[in-house]
């Protein structure tokens, strides 16, 4: 485990002290971790993967923590508490976001984005589907299962302007609607099934027909993904002057 965090350190797209302050540990501990003077305990381990990007077990891999996501959604909806949100994970996010404990709401749902891509979350299927976006949808619904869009299109409904993406659905039974919408075809766009956890699913709204995800839970999607990030960043320019 020592040689995995020593390689992290040292591959991190951040400053020895600036990976310290993410980890919540002193700069001098990482020094050390890197140099191998000291063996880090598997707290400290998986509190430097973290602040790095990654995660155990065996090998590093990516990081994704969907409890990144409730934390997000507890401190950016007004204070609104979510039960599902885990203490630590808020005072990790908010260590990640702000160097000096001050609310920076942009930079804390980048963060939290980049914690919990969408391709990576547990029980995600990805498909391509040659349909439209209202007809996926009409499909999803004829399921009469609960179910809620995030994405590029989701994106664009609130306000984003950007070019077509990857549709994001929130569903009940993944595998279920992957049978029925996965039609590969030179048409075809990219649609990412996600179940329902409990969290990201709420707040959804009806419009018209389309239930649509809530727009705080749209924003980290879409910081999430590489191809949607541009209108995640469109989406919270008015809060560029807070961070």
């Amino acid at each position: 485990m020592q040689n995995v965090v020593q390689v992290a350190i040292r591959d991190s797209r951040f400053s020895r002290r600036e990976l310290a302050r993410r980890a919540g540990v002193s700069a001098s501990t990482v020094t050390r971790v890197e140099k191998g003077d000291i063996d880090p305990t598997l707290g400290m381990a998986t509190r430097i993967l973290a602040a790095a990007g990654l995660q155990l077990p065996s090998r590093t891999e990516p990081l994704c923590d969907v409890r990144a996501l409730r934390a997000a959604r507890t401190i950016l909806e007004d204070g609104t508490s979510n039960p599902a949100a885990d203490a630590v994970m808020i005072e990790t996010l908010m260590r990640w976001a702000s160097t000096d404990g001050t609310p920076r709401p942009r930079s804390l749902a980048r963060e939290a984005g980049a914690a919990a891509p969408p391709p990576l979350r547990p029980g995600a299927v990805e498909i391509t589907s040659d349909w439209n976006f209202l007809r996926i949808c009409s499909a999803v619904a004829a399921t009469r299962k609960g179910w809620a869009a995030s994405g590029a299109p989701a994106a664009a409904r609130i306000g984003a302007e950007g070019t077509p993406g990857p549709i994001i659905l929130y569903v009940e039974n993944p595998a279920r609607v992957a049978s029925i919408i996965n039609r590969p075809g030179s048409a075809a766009v990219e649609v990412l099934l996600l179940p329902f956890d409990g969290a990201s699913e709420g707040g959804a709204w009806n419009d018209e027909g389309i239930v649509w995800a809530d727009p705080i839970q749209i924003i980290l999607d879409c910081y999430g993904m590489p191809a949607t990030y541009d209108l995640a960043e469109e989406l919270t320019k008015d809060w560029a002057h807070h961070d």
